[in-house]
């Protein structure tokens, strides 16, 4: 899935943000002057060709401060999708060990950061936690039968997979994925032979990011095969 960045209201430096080198021991910094949104919120970081998991722990019209679990650069272009399904964007300003300061292109109306997802028809719907490209083996446990699925997409509480055969709405489930313990899911949404996994108990935030970051388990092919996950900062050039 290809996400369009949003049109900024200014190309140049944001206003509210430090490029002094001198300042702050020569970190970059958000101003205060600028209201920051403190949060907690999960995002969709594109770098590198790839995507992944990040937590987004404050926002304002010029930046977001996230953590990772793998360190940025300072300076590195990146790509953040919010819970809005917005892509934003712009470089890192500053790192402290897995927390980083994000400056964006330009000014962002903060409401389109944390406003929920519009629909089609224009409602607003339910935010749900980023969700993930995947093509992977993995295997389904029907009361206690193994069977072989393909894993087309995975978020921290669920996942989505094909099977050549038919799973009744909430069914209770095992699901194991390359590199992970067995999943307690039940199945939900069903169209032809993809079946809606909700899982029973979350996956850690940090196990998750490392299997996202692992192409050998989320997409089966080794790390340098050039085959992943769609880029959202494609656009970054």
């Amino acid at each position: 899935m290809k996400l369009t960045p949003i049109k900024l209201t200014s190309q140049t430096q944001p206003a509210g943000l430090s490029f002094d080198p001198n300042a702050n021991g020569g970190r970059s910094e958000i101003a205060r002057v600028d209201r920051m949104v403190t949060l907690l919120m999960l995002g969709r970081l594109g770098r590198r060709g790839s995507d992944t998991i990040c937590r987004i722990r404050n926002v304002s019209s010029g930046g977001m401060g996230i953590e990772t679990i793998s360190p940025l650069e300072k300076g590195e272009r990146i790509a953040i999708e919010a819970r809005s399904g917005v892509c934003l964007e712009g470089h890192v300003a500053w790192t402290n060990d897995l927390s980083a300061g994000i400056a964006f292109a330009g000014q962002v109306d903060q409401e389109i950061l944390l406003s929920a997802p519009v629909g089609p028809s224009g409602a607003r719907l339910i935010a749900r936690s980023p969700r993930f490209a995947a093509s992977a083996s993995a295997r389904l446990d029907i009361d206690g039968c193994p069977t072989e699925v393909h894993l087309v997409n995975i978020s921290l509480g669920g996942c989505r997979v094909a099977a050549d055969f038919s799973i009744p709405r909430h069914a209770e489930v095992f699901l194991t994925l390359p590199g992970m313990a067995p999943l307690a899911c039940s199945s939900r949404s069903s169209t032809d032979n993809n079946v809606g996994l909700v899982f029973a108990n979350k996956i850690q935030f940090a196990s998750f990011a490392q299997w996202l970051e692992s192409p050998e388990l989320r997409f089966g092919v080794a790390p340098a095969s050039g085959i992943g996950a769609p880029d959202i900062s494609a656009s970054l050039g």
